[in-house]
């Protein structure tokens, strides 16, 4: 076998390669029209649209290196994936993204092609080994999830115990091109693509530990399905798992997020920032996120209104007084021409 400096290079050209070819478009065009949609909700929230093309060129970066891993980890699991095989789970991947992006999900995908071939008997795969590819994936899908799950993050308002809260939506796509190696002395390499997703929300911690949380929950259900992948010999269970494991997930993440305390709640004084707008007037002097403002230029900020009225007056200097959990308060100053301040927060009316 060679060793893993030769695999991490002929993978990297392999990859490089593919980026080239019309399936990896088709399968960047399907993730830039998902990001077209979330921008949608940007611009009602934010004000503004983030840069899609950014967010994609970002997401392809963080793909191609869970696809470095990705054939990595098949080579010493002993992993094999039939392109053919493959092929029809990402078909089915592809379609049920059209439907909701959540369902961009290769354990969705994967269950319903098993279960086909062995209730249909079509399409006739290698369950046991493909199966092991959708965990494998699972496991990559977990590791992007913990270095960029939290990235692009759209502040949101939500209705928590019948008052207004602010919290997060979390939308990131993967395009992950990985090789796997076939014929005498590996000398063969094949180049395949995965679209790995992560949808979450978050109202009660911020969005780099829920994803963080998220991570290693599905890194433990990737490991089970692994192992059931390979030593269970009923061929039913591991598609079953992969299936009802993924939506208990999904159930558990939601119902602690309506039982736990959220921390971007209206306040009785001052006003918390859920988002910070780049280029603005609160983004040149820190602010942060989580950060409560009290006053600016001596008048007390408690709503929203407040910021509104405020920003209608002719300024060229600001004195921001402000409360961060670790730093306590602090007073920032702002000269120059007048911004926007560019603070999104927490309503007190919605």
């Amino acid at each position: 076998m060679y060793g893993l400096y030769q695999i991490i290079i002929f993978t990297i050209i392999d990859i490089l390669n593919t980026l080239k070819s019309p399936f990896f478009i088709l399968v960047f065009s399907i993730i830039c029209f998902q990001y077209y949609q979330i921008s949608k909700m940007e611009k009602k929230y934010l004000g503004y649209k983030k840069s899609l093309l950014m967010k994609a060129i970002v997401s392809t970066f963080f793909g191609i290196l869970g696809g470095i891993i990705t054939t990595v980890a098949f080579l010493y699991l002993g992993v094999v994936a039939i392109p053919k095989d493959y092929l029809y789970i990402l078909f089915v991947v592809i379609i049920l993204s059209f439907f909701n992006p959540r369902f961009m999900c290769f354990s969705y995908g994967g269950g319903i092609v098993f279960l086909s071939s062995l209730i249909l008997g079509f399409p006739k795969i290698e369950i046991s080994q493909v199966m092991s590819v959708v965990a494998v994936l699972h496991i990559v899908e977990s590791l992007l999830i913990l270095v960029d799950g939290w990235r692009h993050k759209l502040p949101i308002y939500f209705e928590s115990k019948n008052r207004t809260v602010g919290g997060y939506m979390m939308n990131r796509f993967w395009p992950v091109p990985f090789v796997i190696f076939i014929g005498d002395g590996l000398i063969h390499p094949i180049t395949l693509m995965a679209i790995l997703s992560y949808g979450d929300y978050s109202i009660s911690s911020f969005p780099k530990i829920k994803a963080a949380k998220t991570s290693f929950v599905l890194l433990i259900y990737s490991i089970i399905l692994l192992y059931i992948s390979k030593t269970v010999d009923n061929l039913f269970i591991a598609p079953i798992f992969a299936l009802l494991g993924h939506e208990l997930i999904i159930f558990i993440n939601k119902s602690k997020e309506r039982k736990k305390q959220p921390i971007f709640i209206p306040l009785d004084k001052g006003v918390r920032v859920l988002e910070i707008i780049p280029g603005t007037i609160g983004h040149k002097v820190g602010i942060k996120i989580g950060d409560i403002i009290l006053r600016i230029n001596g008048v007390e900020i408690n709503n929203e209104k407040d910021l509104e009225d405020f920003m209608m007056i002719d300024f060229n200097r600001l004195k921001i007084e402000y409360f961060n959990m670790k730093s306590g308060l602090n007073t920032r100053n702002y000269y120059g021409k007048k911004k926007p301040l560019g603070l999104i927060i927490v309503p007190r009316d919605f």
